[in-house]
């Protein structure tokens, strides 16, 4: 049971999209309701944007409907969204995040929805939310939806008790957030997570079968480096590696090896900085207008503009695309005879055997996916409703474009799993004794079928996609040992 309002993290979002039961404490709802009447009286003192007013290009003109009439009105108005339905987990994740941003008390809400909101998720009865609406500017389709379904105008995926017409007090202070972008982005940002700590370890794999130099990624080159994430990234290499060596093949290894460390600490920084504003942005009321009570006032913004988030999106996504050719130059090394004395693509039968030489053909049309995903959304615009709102983040398309894009990545780490074990095993190397880390890890690896003839390889690569998160719970595992307190 997660209790809210919290410090929400990634991983906690990833709880409760996956079932995980939330409620909300007693003291929050309290303290939303005494902002409800703080925020009544306040509006009561001057003009508030979505209560007393249209909105959009509708600003400047009265609400001439009753409070009631008007809320409904601005809900059904802004819930027409498009495209395939989204999976139950990310529509969780959206109520989570909505749910613990508005326990943040700055909104106005009445606690009727809040009530609702808690019930949604406990009861899992879930509206249905489409992919396309937002633009970066509030996720206003998905989150009307979501208020159409709670007032009982929209069906649920399982029984739901109604609360009922929301008034205009609440409905675009329900709208007014990012949340479905939000939730999206802390589910792939903890994917993100564990693919990189997976990403280590199979590029340990490749090191260790080509005889790569060490040096590369040792914590004196870490110094060099210099970039963040790069010390705690050797630091990890060397905690897997632990006493295990080799003597090296080459002085200086090509790109693919001896660049592993500067690239791979671009990519794990730029997720730290994706779930560091993600988690930021969860833990925040953003709503426009925002009440304070200190002051009396309602404070009319531009914080749901979320540029900063589509930042850290599209950041990331070209970290990855970065990563990705280093990845596939591995994987052409590792079948490469000339270069590592093992047959020919892996395949030790003479007559033209092909081997793992279609994994680099795999693997690079997965890589197409993270390349084209490494252009901005957020450089991108859109001038909307008789040129009030005039500018856009795109922030909802970059996590598209990113979601996809770690799909790809994660096809690329998978290749690279496969293609590493079978070289490592063409060299008789099946276990790991000076390292309890390595030999985790080739413990794991027992599950990849063996043999080196030519045989369909879509069985090795389903085992290997599956092995990616076990992969990362033994980086991971080593983390607390060897990397410094936050």
């Amino acid at each position: 049971m997660i209790t809210l309002p919290t410090q929400l993290t990634a991983e906690d979002v990833v709880s409760i999209a996956k079932g995980a039961r939330v409620q909300v404490s007693a003291q929050a709802r309290k303290n939303i309701e005494a902002h409800y009447e703080t925020a009544n009286r306040i509006a009561e003192q001057q003009p508030v944007y979505g209560r007393s007013t249209g909105v959009g290009a509708n600003r400047t003109a009265s609400a001439a409907a009753d409070p009631e009439t008007h809320g409904m009105n601005l809900l059904r108005s802004h819930a027409v969204d498009a495209g395939p339905a989204v999976g139950e987990e990310r529509t969780r994740a959206m109520l989570a995040v909505r749910l613990n941003q508005l326990l943040y008390p700055g909104s106005g809400i009445a606690p009727s929805v809040i009530d609702g909101l808690e019930r949604m998720l406990s009861a899992n009865a879930l509206p249905e939310i489409r992919r396309y609406g937002g633009i970066g500017t509030g996720d206003l389709p998905a989150l009307a939806s979501t208020a159409l379904a709670l007032a009982g105008e929209r069906p649920t995926s399982a029984t739901f008790e109604p609360i009922g017409p929301i008034r205009s007090d609440s409905a675009l202070p329900f709208m007014s957030s990012s949340a479905f972008t939000l939730g999206g982005a802390a589910l792939i940002s903890a994917r993100l997570a564990r693919v990189v700590n997976a990403a280590i370890a199979a590029f340990v794999l490749s090191a260790w079968a080509i005889q790569a130099n060490p040096s590369a990624f040792s914590r004196q080159a870490a110094t060099a480096v210099a970039s963040p994430d790069s010390a705690e990234n050797a630091a990890l290499i060397a905690a897997l590696l632990g006493d295990t060596a080799w003597d090296p093949a080459r002085i200086q290894d090509p790109f693919a090896f001896r660049g592993f460390l500067p690239i791979i600490s671009v990519l794990s920084s730029s997720v730290h900085r994706l779930s560091q504003a993600t988690e930021t942005l969860m833990n925040s009321a953003q709503e426009n207008p925002r009440f304070f009570e200190e002051s009396g006032s309602a404070v009319h913004h531009g914080a749901f503009f979320e540029a900063w988030l589509a930042h850290e999106l599209d950041a990331t996504a070209m970290g990855l695309a970065q990563s990705a050719p280093m990845v596939l130059a591995r994987l052409r090394f590792l079948n490469d005879d000339a270069f590592t004395g093992l047959p020919r693509f892996l395949a030790p039968s003479r007559g033209g055997s092909s081997g793992t030489m279609v994994l680099e053909y795999l693997a690079a049309s997965a890589m197409g996916e993270v390349l084209v995903g490494a252009t901005p959304a957020s450089t991108h615009s859109a001038v909307l409703s008789c040129g009030v709102e005039e500018d856009a983040t795109f922030a909802p398309t970059a996590l598209g474009k990113l979601e996809r894009a770690v799909e790809g990545y994660e096809v690329m780490v998978a290749a690279e799993i496969v293609t590493a074990v079978r070289a490592l095993r063409l060299k008789g190397v099946t276990d790991a004794a000076e390292s309890q880390a390595l030999a985790a890890l080739m413990e794991l690896v027992r599950q990849l079928p063996s043999g080196a003839e030519d045989r369909d390889l879509r069985v090795d690569m389903d085992a290997a996609r599956t092995l990616i998160p076990a992969f990362a719970r033994v980086v991971s595992g080593l983390a607390a040992d060897v990397l410094p307190a936050d």
